[in-house]
């Protein structure tokens, strides 16, 4: 008999596997970064294939089986908005260019509700404006590295930014912006990555 996890999370890349399978990488909340196989949902007639999208805050369960864990159900809490898809530019790549950081800094399967905390509320920022400005990268690449270890902070204002969650009363000056990607280039050097 199988044990069925339920979490939520953020699917953050996919692969086809085979004629109709396809393996989801996804950050989630009680296991940390999981692959999780859903078999037949690139099948016209998946019941999960509508609940499983991109950069999607999704809710899902699924079973471990011996080699892999398997996907038994998904439904969608929060996608990117409408306007943020549809428009041309830079804001797309900027929510792809933050799901391919956390896969690629994020190894093993552990829970971390910091780094959950983080992403999600970077996410939802994200997600609820149609013009994502221009700070948002360098503060969630810093604030990620600062919950991974690899950025240690002081006391200070520009320090307290990196630490919080906050994402709505921030107004980010020149300099910050110039720190921040400085930081970010440093701690990058540091993991090695």
């Amino acid at each position: 008999m199988y044990n069925i996890h339920h979490t939520e999370g953020i699917i953050l890349s996919s692969r086809d596997v085979g004629e109709a399978d396809r393996i989801y990488t996804i950050y989630s909340k009680d296991f940390g970064k999981i692959s999780v196989f859903a078999k037949g949902v690139r099948l016209e007639k998946s019941k999960l294939r509508g609940y499983l999208n991109l950069y999607s805050f999704i809710r899902i369960s699924f079973v471990e089986g011996r080699d892999f864990l398997r996907l038994t159900d998904s439904e969608e809490i929060m996608q990117p908005s409408l306007d943020l898809l549809l428009q041309a530019g830079e804001n797309i790549y900027i929510v792809g260019r933050a799901s391919s950081f956390i896969e690629r800094m994020i190894r093993g399967q552990e829970k971390d509700e910091a780094l959950w905390n983080t992403i999600h509320s970077g996410f939802h920022y994200l997600y609820s404006f149609s013009m994502i400005p221009q700070f948002f990268e360098p503060l969630f690449n810093a604030r990620l590295l600062h919950r991974l270890g690899y950025v240690s902070v002081q006391k200070g204002a520009f320090d307290e930014m990196i630490m919080k969650d906050d994402w709505e009363s921030l107004s980010i000056s020149d300099t910050d912006h110039k720190n921040l990607e400085k930081i970010y280039a440093e701690s990058l050097t540091a993991s090695q990555l």
